[in-house]
């Protein structure tokens, strides 16, 4: 899908409409399109591609579902805000909602900038930022997830701290058009180093698919540990060259051109172990 010149922007985040991240965005999108803000009004981080189902119109609380009644459909509250409409609800429902029902029909999807980096091939089913901008793309709307990387970095975040991030991103949506980017690519996973970081360049990268985390029993309570967040900290993760972590701790910013993900296994050997079993 080609882009126009003077896009329509919806501007989405799973962090929060009130995040640092988003105003940096918003701030630096304006100069090259005309910016809508749907998003979360509140913090909505790691819900995946979850939408906000059960809710009745009577009582947006309740999350009992009576399917005769509501007919498979769901309210979504909002309250306006400066920036735009802040969304009770995840940030699928704001990439659904922004591309379906308000006018004009956005021609790119923007999602971001998590505090946080979304690296690897684990993210993509994990991260609110990542999943509206693959909702977007199912909804046949170009799009980009944009995250900055955070950790160590400590200190209280301002829309400063992500300039870098939104001026790429924007430099981006500025050029894309008349390239044919989004007629070979349904979206991209955008990835920036620290603020504090000497920048680098930037590289085509492919999700890392090396992966662990941890559980263990402590006092009779479970506990999870994302071993690689730690490695990441020590900056010592074994990831192969052309890979988005592997970019970011050489602090080059990451661009991970993708499809929707789906890959169908179909080979000879499936089909005869079905046979077998079925």
């Amino acid at each position: 899908m080609e882009l126009d010149s003077d896009p329509h922007i919806l501007l989405t985040n799973d962090d929060g409409i009130d995040a640092p991240g988003i105003r940096a965005l918003y701030d630096a999108l304006q100069a090259v399109g005309t910016v809508t803000v749907v998003a979360p009004d509140r913090n909505r981080s790691a819900v995946g591609r979850s939408l906000s189902y059960g809710r009745t119109r009577s009582s947006p609380d309740d999350l009992s579902l009576d399917l005769e009644s509501d007919s498979f459909t769901s309210p979504v509250p909002h309250t306006n805000h400066e920036l735009g409409y802040a969304i009770d609800g995840t940030p699928c429902d704001c990439a659904i909602v922004g591309v379906n029902a308000i006018e004009p029909e956005p021609d790119i999807v923007v999602s971001g900038c998590n505090a946080g980096a979304n690296l690897g091939a684990y993210v993509f089913s994990r991260s609110g930022t990542v999943s509206a901008a693959m909702e977007a793309a199912f909804l046949e709307t170009p799009s980009i997830a944009v995250s900055m990387d955070t950790l160590g970095y400590d200190t209280d975040l301002e829309p400063t701290d992500f300039e870098r991030a939104a001026e790429i991103t924007a430099t981006i949506v500025s050029g894309a058009p008349g390239t044919g980017l989004f007629d070979r690519v349904d979206y991209l996973n955008v990835n920036v180093p620290r603020p504090d970081r000497e920048p680098n360049g930037y590289a085509i990268t492919r999700p890392t698919r090396v992966y662990e985390m941890d559980a263990t029993v402590e006092d009779g309570s479970f506990q999870l540990t994302n071993r690689l967040w730690q490695q990441m900290a020590n900056r010592d993760i074994p990831d192969p060259d052309d890979t988005d972590r592997h970019a970011v701790l050489a602090d080059q910013v990451s661009v991970s051109p993708l499809r929707i993900p789906y890959e169908v296994v179909d080979t000879a050997s499936v089909r005869t172990i079905f046979e077998h079993i079925l």
